[in-house]
């Protein structure tokens, strides 16, 4: 693999599990407060960013796949 393809492979899966530990935190911060919604914004905050941050990983892991096959190898 280049260095190209690999480091992109590396912020792929460092944004893909980023988004899902935001997810995870986000819903667990939403659930503890379920009797007074508005006490926990940092719960929605992660709720939304969540799925966002993930997308962005992928982009970059669909970017480090093209980048693998359309490279030439020696």
């Amino acid at each position: 693999m280049k260095p190209v393809t690999k480091t992109l492979t590396v912020v792929a899966v460092l944004l893909i599990t980023a988004g899902a530990i935001l997810l995870s935190l986000g819903a667990i911060g939403f659930r503890a407060t379920s009797d007074r919604p508005d006490a926990n914004i940092g719960a929605g905050i992660a709720l939304l960013a969540g799925p966002y941050v993930v997308g962005l990983g992928l982009v970059f892991a669909l970017s480090a796949g093209l980048t693998h096959l359309t490279t030439r190898r020696r």
